[in-house]
């Protein structure tokens, strides 16, 4: 089944299709929730007017935003060449990866956030290299504040940001305070409307966005052994790839180290920032199908990727539909 996949044809775009409506059935029968907190982000204003659709439209919205978000990250391992060669492996996978948990068939800031967090990991990557990079060093930083106002869980980014720019750029300290100003200006913007207007109270404290809080369930052992489980085919995918990795290009190279830089660094943010679990998952997903797509699509006639496949399969339907939560 994985081989179909590693062609970029139309016939894989019909398979993703198939994938995706099959895995994600569940919410056409269960619609999804709206999951919107004030304390997840500025999100929250953006997505109260969804309150009121029909949980049918819910279902289809949520499904199309799983397929697109697929789509993009495949855009971007494509077009940043980092897969051996192009496919559709990567969508495949996060539309394995959004379909494991119940608790993920819900339309979220986390969910809409993965779209800006991929264009970061894009935009961070094309630097490399780029001459009169100033005006794409600042607007890499805006996106990266814009992120992290719209949903909190996001704040490391503020940090990983700067790792990255050290990667992938020889060091200059002029880019370095343009990158610094880039992520300074909406957040000044943000501070300045708020206080004209006397809403202040709106900023979350300190003390209000940091917590480490799981709620614990019956079925905490089955979600533990499911995110385990990911979280293994993602470090053998990891290791796939710097196997390969010494016969990549430099500017590849540097592209995978960012990707695995935002997949740890991420952490932090999903376990200590408050109402981040489990939703926040959703942004580590999109570095983990990076590397599962490349090891899906880079290994010919081996059959651990054809037993992950069916291992994710198996975990979404027994998650879904036999599970109780």
């Amino acid at each position: 089944m994985v081989s179909f996949f590693k062609d970029k044809s139309a016939v894989s775009v019909f398979w993703l299709i198939i994938i995706c409506c099959g895995l994600h059935v569940y919410s056409l029968i269960h619609p999804p929730v709206l999951s919107i907190s004030q304390g997840e982000g500025f999100f929250y204003y953006l997505l109260q007017p969804f309150e009121n659709l029909q949980p049918y439209t819910i279902s289809v919205i949520y499904i199309l935003l799983i397929f697109l978000l697929a789509l993009q990250i495949n855009f971007v391992c494509n077009d940043l060449q980092l897969l051996s060669k192009q496919s559709y492996t990567p969508a495949l996978a996060f539309v394995l990866l959004s379909a494991l948990l119940p608790a993920f068939n819900t339309i979220s800031a986390a969910l809409l956030s993965c779209s800006i967090f991929t264009w970061i990991l894009y935009s961070a990557c094309r630097l490399y290299n780029k001459p009169n990079a100033k005006s794409s060093i600042y607007d890499l930083g805006f996106l990266t504040a814009v992120s992290i106002i719209l949903y909190y869980p996001l704040l490391p980014l503020a940090l990983i940001v700067f790792i990255i720019f050290i990667v992938i750029r020889p060091f200059k300290l002029n880019e370095f305070f343009i990158l610094l100003f880039g992520i300074l200006t909406p957040f000044y913007l943000l501070i300045s409307y708020l206080f004209l207007k006397g809403e202040l109270s709106l900023l979350p404290l300190p003390r209000q966005l940091f917590d480490f809080y799981i709620i614990i369930k019956p079925q905490m052992p089955l979600i533990i052994i499911t995110i385990a489980v990911a979280a293994g085919i993602t470090i053998w995918s990891m290791l796939v790839v710097q196997q390969t990795g010494t016969r990549e290009l430099i500017q590849v190279r540097k592209s995978w180290a960012l990707v695995g830089i935002l997949l740890i660094f991420l952490i932090p943010g999903i376990l200590f920032i408050h109402n981040a679990w489990p939703l926040a998952l959703f942004i580590a997903m999109v570095p983990a199908s990076c590397y599962i797509g490349f090891a899906f699509g880079s290994i010919p006639r081996n059959v651990i990727p054809v037993v992950f496949f069916w291992l994710l399969i198996g975990l979404s339907i027994y998650n879904n539909w036999f599970a109780k939560y």
